[in-house]
């Protein structure tokens, strides 16, 4: 078996026999009328850490409703996984309100070679931000994107990147987060097997590192950020605890104009329910239309 993806289908389950040299789908594209009008990827390469060559994708707007688009700006989770260009449907549904928006295969990305790859070691929470921030300036400098109207999304070790975005920089204009880590030293005592020694390489062994753990931590800086920001996450998250989402619920709100905290009761990390997503959907178009004034 094997997976397929494209800029403009969804993913495709494929049955390969070698032997007889037989190929077929296991479930039939879906959704072809509504995806084949899609904004396709763009390969861009600019200027990341230390003046090191980075690579993102761009989508352009379906529609023309701004003088100058408003950009969304996507940090993937993993932190070391990748966006490949493969349709999403969040991506589409953005540029089709007349968004510009750009996925970031920061330093540490796979897919890219080892030495790429190896970037963000000792140095998650320093690289991957600076090259968020680097991608949306390029974009500003270049008069293609509205430098008032720029908003970072990221789930899971995406809400660390983007979160880091707004602490540390002017750049971007809010923040949507699904589930994000905002606590290091919280993810290292508590996240799951699989992960148990992640953070050794991501940040470095946490006895000799402890600062590191701190300073890279957006729950021990809220009360520095002042943009708007909006969160969501599930209380059945046994990666992420939705407890340390709450910790910061008050002060954002607080402190930031626009910001909400939402919680799903019958999520965990990564949203199935069709339903919640399009309060998702909902609940982040209404913040973008406040927090952005469009």
């Amino acid at each position: 078996m094997l997976k397929g993806h494209g800029s403009d289908f969804l993913g495709n389950l494929l049955e390969i026999d070698c032997k007889k040299e037989f190929l077929s789908n296991v479930f039939e594209e879906i959704n072809a009328e509504y995806i084949k009008d899609c904004s396709k990827p763009e390969s861009f390469w600019f200027k990341g850490f230390e003046d090191k060559s980075t690579h993102s994708f761009l989508y352009r707007p379906l529609v023309e409703k701004f003088r100058k688009p408003p950009l969304f700006v996507r940090a993937h989770s993993g932190p070391t996984s990748f966006f490949d260009g493969s349709y999403n449907s969040e991506v589409q549904y953005w540029t089709s309100k007349g968004f510009f928006g750009a996925e970031v295969n920061y330093g540490g990305s796979s897919g890219f070679g080892k030495a790429y790859r190896e970037r963000l070691n000792y140095k998650w929470g320093i690289v991957d931000s600076y090259d968020c921030k680097a991608l949306a300036l390029e974009l500003i400098k270049s008069n293609q994107v509205d430098s008032e109207k720029v908003v970072i999304f990221g789930n899971s070790a995406g809400g660390l990147t983007a979160l880091n975005c707004l602490l540390y920089g002017s750049i971007f204009t809010a923040a949507i987060c699904k589930y994000p880590v905002i606590d290091l030293k919280d993810m290292h005592y508590n996240t799951h097997r699989f992960e148990k020694d992640y953070l050794n390489s991501l940040v470095g062994n946490y006895a000799k590192n402890n600062d590191d753990y701190i300073n890279r931590s957006p729950i021990n800086y809220i009360n520095k950020i002042k943009k708007p920001i909006l969160l969501f996450h599930g209380k059945k998250d046994i990666v992420i605890s939705y407890k340390q989402t709450l910790k910061i619920q008050e002060i954002l709100i607080q402190n930031n104009k626009y910001s909400e905290v939402i919680f799903f009761d019958n999520e965990g990390h990564g949203f199935r329910n069709i339903e919640n997503k399009e309060i998702v959907r909902q609940k982040s178009q209404e913040f973008l239309k406040n927090a952005l004034n469009i």
